[in-house]
């Protein structure tokens, strides 16, 4: 192969060295050498890469497949990444990001539109005039056809070529040729994935949670639209990535498309024609939203958008357009100057038909602004604002800051607002009642974690500030007004019959020693010793977890029982021969861990595996006495003499005292268990309070 054969089929094709070799077919680089060596039909290299011998991905690929051997396919990826790699530090990532793109629309195009000979000519090192003839074609076959897909692609590449920057394309479409048109559209998003970072975040991404959300609830919405040709429109579209998601599930739908940025129109245009070819239903509109309306006479079944944020209007703006519905302020002869976000919002509302609906994602301060309540106010008397869902921070990549989402509608006239709350964390269970376009998506967005509740229209024009804020009217279970009042009630009777019991003569907290002086050390024996001499009995649980979720019954005492108490148990019934079952006074506890102990007073229940019942002989003992002591410091697995981290229930210690002492330590314990419980109760009491100072308190 002469030295001008091998420049050529390195231009055209992908080049890998043994590097690459190896981790592609996931060996070792000594392994890639060995096949090398010991294969007559491994290729040949075709140049160099990285100073390193460099072969030809096609030839390399085709004796993996044809020898057997197990390899990744990342022919793509491999392409994407060398020229991510050749232009980067040279040229902005969006401008990097924006060529690479629009060569593969070019690509495209060569397929879609019968100019693959032109096409060759391009990757052959065709000149200028090749390239103004090329993109000449395109755009004479589309004026021709009165379907303009390419536009403003085209006017990019031409303006590439005006500025002589034609050459750092021209050695860039070998690359975009040697990438197989089934996989064209995924290189896109890739080499955007590749590039782009949170500089770029106004022309969108395929990864934020935000555009996931909104496309979810626009597919879910869509499946409802009875219109034969509807339309979507997003008149900030950037790079149409929700605007994708629903055109690849729904292609009865038409697109209307607009950017202020020239970069986002390219980008939009391509990835529609990429994906659909001459099918493509969009129409793209590069446009200032706010000097112009892109589409005056479209009226739109579905509307997505996600407008620029922060930015403001000048007060020179037209304030007669009559998608200027809604004066954010306090009423005069010219308005002041105004956000882009409700100039994005008001286009919305005049762009719905009566049965669209439209989803806008704001800053949160739009719920709750007092600048902003005479809009809200408007706009809930009309009835155009169907829910508003608050979520979480980090839902865009380039900001934190939390986001909101207004479901509009226009016509419908509802007297309702659904407000939804996906921002605060919760564990109840979401009430039904949601439109399904709105539960199907939250509950795949939050694991149906989250709170929402349905406020009449009347109620919010009645707040002082008409906020919105989903956090404001919905409330946890704690926090609602009949709630607060019934626990309230219960708290104020636990705490009066504590109050009861410690008042009480016999309390024994009442007659206590000013001291423990003179206290003696007590015998005490292990419960070896007791069990040896037959003055004790160690029973085993044996009882196992049934089904795959490993369920105990509800006759069958556990740790979780011991540790929230036996209240809950039944009775055995139907019990196995050899099951071990409790008797009234035995002491159960657990033998993991620390040891929680209790008395079983009725007896009749099974144990499992991890749960031990010690059954006291005679009368020296009071159940509630051992109980107390098995749990005490020296019997936790914590000590100096239980290294291993777990004691042996064996040598757990008892200490040998009078009925008296056992008795009065029992009454103790019961006085101490009372007080903690009067001061748990106290604590909840005090925290119904404050809640009701805050959120008020009312009788069911």
């Amino acid at each position: 192969m002469s030295n001008g054969e091998q420049c050529r089929l390195a231009h055209r094709n992908l080049l890998i060295n043994t590097t690459e070799i190896a981790q592609m077919a996931n060996v070792s680089v000594s392994t890639v050498s060995n096949w090398k060596r010991r294969s007559d039909t491994f290729p040949e290299p075709v140049g160099t890469k990285d100073g390193k011998p460099a072969f030809d991905y096609d030839q390399v690929s085709g004796w993996l497949r044809d020898n057997n051997k197990e390899f990744h396919d990342n022919r793509m990826r491999s392409l994407v990444w060398e020229y991510a790699n050749r232009v980067r530090g040279k040229m902005d990532a969006i401008e990097g990001g924006a060529r690479f793109v629009a060569l593969l629309h070019l690509r495209k195009a060569a397929s879609e539109y019968g100019l693959e000979v032109q096409w060759q000519t391009l990757v052959d090192d065709g000149d200028k005039e090749s390239w103004v003839s090329y993109v000449d074609a395109i755009e004479t076959i589309e004026r021709e056809a009165k379907h303009l897909l390419s536009n403003y692609v085209v006017d990019y590449v031409r303006s590439l070529i005006k500025s002589d920057d034609i050459e750092t394309i021209q050695g860039n479409v070998s690359l975009v040729d040697a990438i197989d048109l089934p996989n064209i559209m995924d290189a896109a998003d890739m080499v955007i994935d590749a590039m782009w970072d949170n500089r770029q975040a106004y022309l969108g991404d395929n990864g934020s949670p935000l555009y996931h959300v909104m496309a979810e609830m626009a597919n879910t919405w869509a499946k409802t639209c009875s219109e034969p040709n509807p339309t979507f429109y997003d008149p900030a579209c950037g790079g149409a990535f929700v605007a994708m998601r629903v055109a690849l599930r729904n292609p009865q739908y038409r697109f209307a498309l607009a950017d202020i940025n020239s970069v986002a129109a390219v980008i939009a245009q391509a990835r529609f024609f990429l994906q659909f070819g001459t099918d493509a239903t969009e129409t793209v509109v590069l446009n200032d939203l706010i000097r112009k309306d892109p589409f005056p006479d479209l009226k739109c079944n579905l509307s997505v958008v996600t407008p620029p944020m922060g930015l403001s209007a000048s007060s020179d703006a037209d304030v007669t357009d009559h998608r200027w519905k809604y004066d954010v302020s306090n009423g005069g002869s010219r308005q002041r100057a105004f956000s882009s976000e409700v100039a994005f919002l008001q286009d919305c509302i005049f762009h719905l038909d009566k049965e669209g609906r439209a989803f806008i994602a704001l800053r949160p301060s739009f719920t709750t602004s007092r600048l902003l309540a005479n809009l809200r106010r408007r706009m809930v008397a009309d009835g155009v604002i169907e829910a508003i869902i608050s979520l979480p921070r980090r839902q865009l990549r380039d900001t934190s800051i939390p986001l909101d989402i207004w479901v509009l509608s226009h016509g419908t006239k509802p007297n309702r607002v659904y407000l939804i709350d996906c921002a605060s964390a919760t564990e109840e269970a979401p009430q039904g009642g949601l439109p399904v376009y709105l539960s199907e998506p939250l509950n795949g967005y939050a694991d149906g974690k989250y709170r929402w509740m349905d406020v009449a229209c009347a109620e919010i024009l009645a707040e002082d500030n008409v906020s919105l804020a989903p956090d404001k009217w919905v409330k946890p279970e704690g926090m609602k007004p009949k709630n607060i009042c019934l626990e309230s009630t219960e708290e104020i009777s636990e705490i009066r019959q504590g109050l009861g019991q410690i008042d009480d003569e016999s309390n024994p907290l009442r007659d206590l020693p000013s001291s423990l002086a003179n206290m003696k050390e007590s015998r005490v024996f292990t419960l070896r010793e007791l069990v040896d001499s037959n003055e004790a009995e160690l029973i085993r649980g044996n009882t196992q977890s049934v089904g795959r979720d490993a369920v105990y019954q509800e006759d069958v005492i556990t740790p979780q029982i011991l540790s929230e108490g036996m209240a809950s148990l039944t009775k055995s019934g139907n019990v196995g021969k050899r099951e071990h079952i409790t008797e009234p006074g035995d002491i159960v506890f657990r033998k993991l861990g620390s040891t929680h102990a209790a008395v079983d007073v009725e007896g009749g229940h099974r144990m499992s595996h991890t749960v031990l019942a010690l059954r006291m002989k005679g009368d020296n003992w009071i159940p509630d006495f051992v109980a107390i002591c098995l749990q005490a410091a020296w019997n936790q697995k914590d000590t100096p003499r239980n290294i291993a981290g777990q004691i042996d229930p064996l040598d757990m210690e008892l200490p040998v005292v009078s009925l008296e002492m056992q008795r009065k330590l029992v009454e103790i314990q019961r006085a101490a268990d009372e007080l903690k419980h009067l001061s748990a109760a106290a604590a909840g009491y005090a925290t119904t309070l404050c809640n009701a100072i805050r959120f008020g308190a009312e009788e069911g």
